[in-house]
């Protein structure tokens, strides 16, 4: 890896093609964590398989919850 060079221009290029590669990771990590943040948003953890549990499963926890608490008044 140990790159000999004939002159300044071509570190320069080399020094630019570096800067350029380190913002394009940079710009790709900052895009993973968009996707990873949307993913596990609450709307969107309920459109996958799991959330037919969470859509069904909920409701029915909340009005036995509610149900309950009327019963002593």
């Amino acid at each position: 890896m140990n790159k000999k060079y004939n002159s300044f221009k071509e570190i320069d290029e080399d020094l630019k093609i570096l800067a350029l590669q380190r913002e394009i990771n940079k710009e790709y990590t900052k895009h993973s964590v968009q996707e990873i943040k949307t993913y596990f948003y609450p709307f969107n953890l309920m459109r996958g398989i799991d959330g037919f549990v969470v859509r069904v499963l909920v409701p029915f926890i909340l009005t036995k919850v509610f149900k309950r608490k009327r019963l002593p008044e």
